[in-house]
C-alpha cells in the first residue's frame, strides 16, 4: 500500500466527484482525503451518490487514512531515534 495515497474505484471517485462537486482525482494528500470523509457523512445515501455503500465506502476510506496515520508516525519515530 503507498502510504501516501487513499486508493478508491474509478466509480466511486465518480459519484464523489459528482456529488462534492470537488475533482477527487486531484487530491493529492491524506488530509485532503480526510475532509472529503466529513462531507460525505453529510451527503444523502444512494446509489447514485456512494454505488458501494455510504458507510462502506467512508470506512474504507477512513481504514486508509488510518494506515497513513499510523505509517507516517512509524516513519516520524525513527527519525527522532
Amino acid at each position: 500500500m503507498a502510504y501516501d495515497s487513499i486508493k478508491i474505484y474509478q466509480k466511486t471517485a465518480d459519484a464523489i466527484t459528482n456529488s462534492t462537486g470537488i475533482d477527487v482525482y486531484a487530491i493529492d494528500s491524506p488530509e485532503k482525503m480526510a475532509w472529503i470523509v466529513l462531507l460525505l457523512k453529510e451527503i444523502p445515501d444512494s446509489e447514485k451518490n456512494f454505488p458501494f455503500g455510504k458507510w462502506a465506502t467512508i470506512q474504507e476510506i477512513e481504514r486508509q487514512l488510518q494506515e497513513c496515520a499510523k505509517h507516517r508516525m512509524e516513519v516520524m519515530n525513527k527519525g527522532a531515534k
